[in-house]
C-alpha cells in the first residue's frame, strides 16, 4: 500500500543514521543516503497517524529479530562457554573467542545493529509524545491514551537493547535522543556509562515506585501470537525480574570493582548502603518473576474452568511438583516411548500459552527467515542435518550414557539431551545441535534417552528465538532467592526461618528437572543411589536431617539446571559473567561453574576479560585518542589496531 511504501521509504532514511555509535555506518552515511531513496520522503511527510508511529514500533522488533542481532546475541552470550566446540577451523574469530583472546578488529564486537533498533525506538518515543499531546493530537484516533501502553511496549524494547549491551560490554553510550540526520549521528558522542548505572536508569524507567511504566502495557493484544511476540505487561515483568537480578549483583563488591553507583539524581551512593541496595533488588527480582507465575497460574486456572476441571494428564498421575506447578507441559508418567510434548510446547510451538513469555517472531513465506541458528549449528539440507559451526561439547554429553544423576550436563534419561543435540552413542562427543532445526521429536525410550529419537526437520529457518519462557523465569526467581540469602542460610520447614523460602527455590528448580527426566522417581530413601531414582524428586530432598541445603546450594543447582535447559539460546556466558560480578572472584567461579582450560582461564582473571573489547572502527570515531569520549576494554586493548 501506499502507505506502507512511504513507512518502508522512511525506514531507510532512519536506517542509514541508526547506526549512532557505529562507524561503519557512520563512515558510510552520506552515500548510503544519497544511494537510497530516503531522500524521497522527509520528516513531514511522515508522523501524520497512528499506523506511522506503529510501523516504526514494529521496525524495532524486525531489527531485534534479524541475524546482525541474533547472532551477537549467541556469540557475546554463548560461544564463549562450555556448553558448544568449535566444528570448523576457519572460523578463526569464534577459535580466538573460546581461546580468551578478543580482538578488537573482529566485525562480531560491532555492536551497531543494537544501536539502530536502539534509535527506532528513540524515534517511536519522540514522536509519540508529540503526536499525542493532549489538544494538539495529530491523528484523532491517537490520543494519550493509546499512546501510553505503546509507550510502555516501545521502553521496554530499547531496555532489552540496552541490557544485552550491558551484559557484554558492561560499560556503553546511553542515548535517548533520536538521530535523524548523518550529522546528528557524527555529533553524537557519548562516552560509556557504567553498567550497573545504566541498569538503575533502565529499571527506574520501567518501574520507578508511584509512576510504574509498566502498568500501562497491555495484558492482551488480542491474539496469543502478538502476546508472546511483543511486550507485554506479563513481559515487562520478566525484563525487570531478569534487570533486577543483575543489578543486584553488579552492586555486590562494586568498590573492589571500582565501580561508583549513582542515584536517580546522579549522586554517588555510599559503600556501606550497597549491600542493603542489592538485597532489595534480589527482592524485588522475586516480586517480578512473581508477578509472571502468578498470571501463568490465573490464565491455566481459568481455562481449566471452561474446560470443567479437564487436564491434559490426569490429576492421579499429578507428582507433588506437578501439583505446585500444574501449568508445566508435562510427559504423562505412563508414556514408555512416543512424542516430547515438553519441545514441542517449548520451541516446537510458535505459541505456547503457559510456557512462552517473549519470543521474536519468524515467518519464512513472508522473507522474515531466522538465519541464525542454521550459521552457527545446523540446518535441514534436503531432509537430513547439516552441521553448522558449532557441536556440542562433552561437558554436556560425556556423562549421558552411563549416568541417571549428574551434577553438570545431561543424564540417562534427561528429555533434553534429544532435544538439543542429535544424539548418537557414536559420536557422543560432538554431537550436532539441531535445537531449532527439528519440529517434532518422537524419543525412543524415556528410561534411556540414549537410544536415540526420531525428529522432523523444519523445512523453512522459521524458528522463533525465545527471550524469556517459563522455565527462565522459575529459575531467575530461584536464584534470586538464593541470593537474597546469606550463602550459609540452610533450609527450613518453619514458616518464620529465613531458610523457609529456600524450599521454594529447590521446588522450583526441581520441578524443571522433573518435567525433563519424566520416569525418574524419588529415591526409596534419601541419599540411596538406585537407576531411574533421585534425592531430588523427594519432598524433603531441600531440608532431609541428614543434608540439609544452603542458599549456596541452591544456586549451584540454579546454574547447573540453567545450562541443561538453555542451551544455544545465547544465556551460558552472560550467567557466568553474572556470578563474577556477584562475586568478583574469576578464578574462583571459572574453576566451579564452568568448564574451562587453565589456560584460558589465567586469561579471564580480570573482570573485564569477561566483556566484551569496543569495536576497533568505532573506537577511530569516539575513541579518546580520536577526540572522542570512549576508552577501549582495559584487557583487550592489547589487541587493538594501533
Amino acid at each position: 500500500t501506499i502507505n506502507m511504501m512511504k513507512t518502508n521509504k522512511f525506514i531507510n532514511k532512519i536506517l542509514a543514521v541508526g547506526l549512532l555509535f557505529g562507524s561503519m555506518g557512520l563512515a558510510s552515511c552520506e552515500d548510503f543516503l544519497t544511494l537510497s531513496p530516503s531522500n524521497m520522503i522527509t520528516e513531514d511527510d511522515f508522523w501524520k497517524s497512528k499506523t506511522d508511529v506503529d510501523n516504526v514500533r514494529a521496525a524495532a522488533y524486525r531489527q531485534m529479530a534479524s541475524d546482525a542481532v541474533t547472532s551477537r546475541i549467541l556469540y557475546w552470550g554463548e560461544l564463549r562457554s562450555d556448553n558448544l566446540a568449535l566444528n570448523d577451523m576457519t572460523k578463526t574469530g569464534i577459535q580466538h573467542l573460546q581461546q580468551g583472546i578478543l580482538v578488537p578488529t573482529e566485525g562480531i564486537f560491532d555492536w551497531s545493529s543494537f544501536y539502530t533498533g536502539i534509535n527506532y525506538c528513540n524515534l517511536v518515543l519522540s514522536q509519540g509524545d508529540i503526536m499525542t499531546q493532549p489538544g494538539k493530537e495529530v491523528d484523532p484516533s491517537f490520543r494519550l491514551s493509546d499512546w501510553k501502553p505503546m509507550r510502555a511496549e516501545v521502553k521496554a524494547l530499547r531496555a532489552l537493547y540496552y541490557f544485552y549491551l550491558v551484559r557484554a560490554y558492561r560499560d556503553v553510550p546511553y542515548n535517548t535522543t533520536p538521530i535523524r540526520t548523518d550529522a546528528e549521528a557524527r555529533a553524537n558522542k557519548l562516552p560509556a556509562t557504567k553498567g550497573v548505572n545504566l541498569l538503575g536508569t533502565l529499571i527506574r524507567d520501567l518501574d520507578t515506585e508511584g509512576q510504574e511504566e509498566w502498568q500501562y502495557a497491555p495484558d492482551n493484544y488480542g491474539s496469543l501470537s502478538e502476546n508472546v511476540g511483543r511486550f507485554t505487561k506479563t513481559g515487562i515483568h520478566a525484563l525487570l525480574a531478569d534487570m533486577y537480578l543483575w543489578r543486584g549483583c553488579m552492586l555486590l563488591k562494586s568498590k573492589a570493582k571500582g565501580d561508583y553507583v549513582l542515584d536517580e539524581n546522579g549522586d554517588t551512593i555510599a559503600s556501606a548502603q550497597l549491600d542493603n541496595l542489592s538485597k532489595e533488588c534480589f527482592k524485588k527480582s522475586i516480586v517480578h518473576a512473581d508477578s509472571v507465575l502468578n498470571h501463568i497460574r490465573r490464565e491455566y486456572d481459568k481455562e481449566m474452568k471452561q474446560l470443567g476441571g479437564s487436564v491434559v494428564k490426569e490429576q492421579s498421575n499429578f507428582t507433588a511438583l506437578d501439583k505446585e506447578y500444574p501449568y508445566m507441559t508435562t510427559i504423562s508418567s505412563y508414556t514408555t516411548s512416543g512424542t516430547d510434548e515438553v519441545y514441542f510446547a517449548t520451541m516446537g510451538n510458535s505459541n505456547s500459552m503457559y510456557e512462552h513469555i517473549l519470543q521474536l517472531k519468524y515467518n519464512s513465506t513472508s522473507g522474515e527467515a531466522n538465519g541464525t541458528p542454521g550459521s552457527y549449528l545446523a540446518s535441514n539440507n534436503s531432509g537430513s542435518l547439516k552441521v553448522g559451526a558449532m557441536v556440542g561439547s562433552s561437558t554436556l554429553t560425556s556423562s549421558a550414557a552411563s549416568s541417571y544423576n549428574v551434577d553438570r550436563g545431561f543424564g540417562k534419561c534427561d528429555i533434553r539431551l534429544l532435544e538439543t543435540f542429535d544424539y548418537k552413542t557414536s559420536s557422543a562427543s560432538q554431537p550436532i545441535c539441531h535445537k531449532y532445526v527439528i519440529n517434532n521429536l518422537n524419543i525412543d525410550d524415556y528410561e534411556d534417552v540414549t537410544k536415540g529419537c526420531d525428529a522432523s526437520y523444519s523445512t523453512n529457518a522459521d524458528a522463533n528465538w525465545s527471550i524469556y519462557r517459563l522455565s527462565d523465569i522459575m529459575l531467575i526467581k530461584a536464584e534470586a532467592i538464593a541470593r537474597s540469602l546469606p550463602s550459609s542460610t540452610k533450609a527450613s520447614t518453619t514458616k518464620t526461618d529465613a531458610g523457609y523460602a529456600l524450599v521454594e527455590g529447590f521446588n522450583l528448580v526441581n520441578a524443571i528437572f522433573a518435567r525433563c527426566n519424566p520416569k525418574m522417581k524419588a529415591t526409596d530413601s534419601y541419599g540411596k543411589v538406585a537407576d531411574l531414582r533421585s534425592d531430588r524428586l523427594r519432598d524433603d530432598y531441600a531440608t532431609h536431617s541428614g543434608n540439609v541445603k544452603s542458599a549456596d546450594d541452591l544456586l549451584k543447582l540454579v546454574y547447573n539446571e540453567r545450562q541443561r535447559e538453555f542451551v544455544a539460546e545465547g544465556k551460558r556466558w552472560f550467567d557466568i559473567v553474572r556470578q563474577c560480578e556477584a562475586t568478583n572472584a574469576n578464578t574462583d567461579v571459572l574453576t566451579n561453574y564452568i568448564t574451562l582450560s587453565t589456560t584460558v582461564r589465567n586469561r579471564l582473571k580480570a573482570l573485564y576479560s569477561l566483556y566484551n573489547p569496543i569495536y576497533s572502527e568505532e573506537m577511530k570515531v569516539n575513541g579518546v585518542d580520536y577526540g572522542g569520549k570512549l576508552e577501549q576494554n582495559p584487557v583487550w586493548k592489547r589487541y587493538s589496531d594501533n
